[in-house]
């Protein structure tokens, strides 16, 4: 479908994100807010509500891929209204998460292990729903990976991304500081039993003289791969120019939201009062067939 091949930067912070999960699996799964919050959840359904009206009624049930879906945040809402859901994930750990709790599922997912770039290039299938759910940001090569995407779509069919930040170049110096002081009381009261193993992939870091803003110095290893598995945090996504480039692939823009969140109700609130946006969801539409 395409003659993209992945550069040995982008395996790399693949497989930063296959042994970073392999240990944080359950973890992730029991206590990130876009998997545990009621509020984020809610938001979340209304969304996959309104993406169904807009794709309408289907002779055959709708065919969604929940791309590095993980451990089914999105996929178990899909399920939950009969799409025929296909879950792709590069992690072991959290696709067998996902199986125990779809266990019984009418219709069953396809699950599949892979890494979504690979899977894309080779599949055959094509879909009406590709959602990628916090997962941009694990990607080295976002484009690419969004063409590839475009590619796997049906005429008509949507590609939903939500939970990925903005650049944090744009943000306001108040708001950094307000998402590092999250981050510390995150990891502080969410994951405590982290706190220990992630002190001391810190301390490795800075021995090691590795840095944050410059992965491409970083060798893959265990200090390191939580870093590079969360590739674009650090400096976000410029998700204008994204869009804008999403655009010349052939997408048509649905919607392009930009919102202030965060892990808490405390940190939304003040950035809102700031007036900053910190994350942005998209739909986009692979525009089907000018008629003649």
């Amino acid at each position: 479908m395409s003659n993209w091949s992945p550069s040995s930067e982008y395996q790399r912070v693949a497989e930063a994100n296959r042994q970073f999960y392999a240990g944080i699996a359950p973890l992730y799964d029991g206590s990130e807010t876009c998997v545990t919050d009621r509020r984020i959840q809610q938001n979340l359904e209304a969304d996959l509500d309104r993406i169904l009206d807009i794709l309408g009624r289907q002779p055959t049930p709708i065919r969604a891929l929940d791309a590095c879906g993980g451990s089914g945040n999105v996929a178990l809402k899909l399920l939950k209204r009969g799409l025929d859901v296909t879950l792709v994930d590069i992690s072991p750990e959290l696709l067998e998460l996902f199986r125990n709790k779809c266990a019984g599922s009418h219709p069953a997912p396809g699950i599949v292990c892979s890494e979504i770039a690979a899977y894309m290039l080779q599949t055959s299938r094509t879909f009406d729903l590709i959602v990628f759910s916090s997962a941009l940001h694990h990607l080295e090569d976002i484009e690419a990976v969004l063409t590839l995407a475009f590619q796997c779509l049906e005429s008509g069919g949507l590609l939903y991304s939500i939970f990925d930040p903005t650049s944090r170049s744009r943000l306001k110096a108040a708001t950094r500081l307000l998402q590092r002081l999250e981050y510390f009381t995150f990891k502080l009261f969410c994951q405590t039993g982290d706190l220990p193993a992630a002190a001391m992939r810190r301390l490795r870091r800075l021995c090691s003289g590795v840095s944050a803003q410059r992965k491409s110095d970083a060798a893959l290893n265990r200090a390191t791969a939580g870093m590079l598995a969360e590739f674009h945090v650090e400096k976000g996504i410029d998700d204008l120019a994204l869009v804008k480039k999403m655009c010349s692939v052939g997408f048509d823009v649905v919607w392009h939201e930009r919102y202030a969140d965060g892990r808490f109700q405390w940190t939304k609130r003040l950035i809102e009062r700031i007036g900053d946006s910190t994350s942005f969801k998209l739909l986009l539409r692979r525009p089907p067939p000018a008629s003649s």
